[in-house]
């Protein structure tokens, strides 16, 4: 479908259904992107700047999840998450229940979720910071829609701003204290340990490094991590404040404007930051890092804009909705999803599963990913067929509503 093309109204099942596409294609990245965490000890790779495949088929595998996945559905489902707590107010508010009350109950329900998700199965959780960052959002509940886009611009720039200055002054100090072969060399022996250990090792042992090594990682992580996501939540709220899902053929203009500027700016931050990354030109003087950084979370967050609009756009279009209608029940039971693809993970690449871990390098990870999402694609639905909700999602509603 070409953009300009004249769209046609749907009703309102078809735009729920449109967010639960969005969702169902975003849970499609995130695993795309997770996959290298579940399959090689990536946080250890990534601070030891070293690299398990170095192949060429793998080399392109690893710039395709890089350019068109890494930091755009993660925010893509942030993005989601704010709208939904839009339309979850408007829902309790309508049953004349009240919006904090309920809310807190269904962000304690996540938090304790995300806590046993982050600690004790898998270290790459989101769950956590969506959680933390959930409870916050209640302060913005009656904001003013103008007001909301402004907080959203202005946290999200003061993220940036604090992770290039962490980013520089890291920098520097390795420079100045000449830190840095040693703890390259400290993070390549980590490398080597988490092969070992999840390779061969049990849950318990698996369980007690993760505590240990990279339990301290992730706690950190959360100072820049809680406020970045409360300000992407705060741009679905917008949007859900502004009107825009109640009347999308009413806001077309609008979103076709958010599409093409997307597009341009978002791709465009794409290409500095690839050329950036593969060194093609470096920065003086410790700004490359940051720089790099920088791109890659901004990039993400645009490019993320463009999906969603391009997706909402060809959504509009019956021929297009029912096209894409196979990723709707897996979006419906994302929840489930998420978790779901966790545990297979797990099971695929951890010692006391199939003990693949640090042996499958990414083009054959995509493989996995697509074979994956496949049997999510069929359970999603048959289940769905069966029930309202999907496990998860009936739990997390039951704890929320009592």
């Amino acid at each position: 479908m070409k953009m300009g093309e004249r769209l046609q109204p749907v009703d309102q099942a078809n735009r729920v259904i449109t967010l639960d596409i969005i969702r169902g294609f975003a849970l499609l990245g995130i695993l795309l992107v997770n996959m290298h965490f579940f399959s090689t000890p990536k946080l250890f790779t990534m601070m030891a700047e070293i690299s398990l495949f170095e192949g060429t088929s793998s080399q392109i595998a690893e710039w395709f999840i890089t350019i068109f996945a890494s930091g755009k559905f993660f925010t893509t489902f942030s993005f989601l998450f704010g709208l939904g707590f839009f339309l979850l107010m408007s829902r309790v508010e309508e049953k004349g229940l009240s919006v904090p009350r309920v809310y807190s109950r269904r962000m304690i329900f996540l938090l304790v979720i995300g806590i046993i998700h982050a600690f004790i199965l898998w270290s790459g959780d989101i769950l956590l910071p969506y959680a933390i960052a959930g409870l916050f959002l209640m302060l913005f509940r009656k904001k003013a829609v103008e007001s909301i886009k402004k907080w959203a611009i202005g946290l999200f720039i003061a993220c940036m701003v604090v992770l290039a200055l962490f980013s520089y002054l890291n920098s520097v100090l390795m420079s100045i204290l000449d830190f840095d072969v040693p703890l390259v060399t400290t993070y390549e022996e980590l490398v080597a340990e988490a092969m070992e250990v999840y390779q061969n090792g049990s849950f318990l042992d698996i369980l007690l490094f993760r505590l240990g090594e990279e339990a301290p990682l992730v706690l950190s992580n959360l100072i820049v991590m809680v406020p970045l996501v409360l300000s992407i939540f705060l741009f679905g709220l917008y949007v859900g404040k502004k009107g825009v899902l109640r009347d999308i053929p009413g806001h077309l203009p609008w979103i076709r404007k958010v599409w093409s500027r997307s597009l341009v700016v978002g791709w465009g931050l794409t290409v500095i930051y690839v050329i950036l990354k593969s060194e093609m030109v470096i920065l003086p003087f410790h700004l490359h890092l940051p720089a790099t950084e920088v791109l890659a979370i901004v990039s993400g967050l645009i490019l993320s804009f463009f999906y969603i609009t391009s997706l909402t756009l060809l959504c509009q279009k019956e021929q297009w909705l029912g096209r894409l209608s196979f990723l709707a029940p897996v979006g419906q039971m994302a929840f489930t999803n998420y978790l779901m693809q966790t545990v297979i993970g797990l099971l695929i690449f951890n010692g006391y599963g199939l003990g693949l871990f640090g042996s499958v390098p990414p083009e054959y990870g995509i493989l996995i990913t697509l074979g994956i999402f496949l049997f999510q694609i069929i359970f999603s639905k048959f289940w769905l067929s069966k029930f309202k909700f999907g496990p998860m999602e009936k739990l997390w509603r039951s704890f929320t509503y009592k």
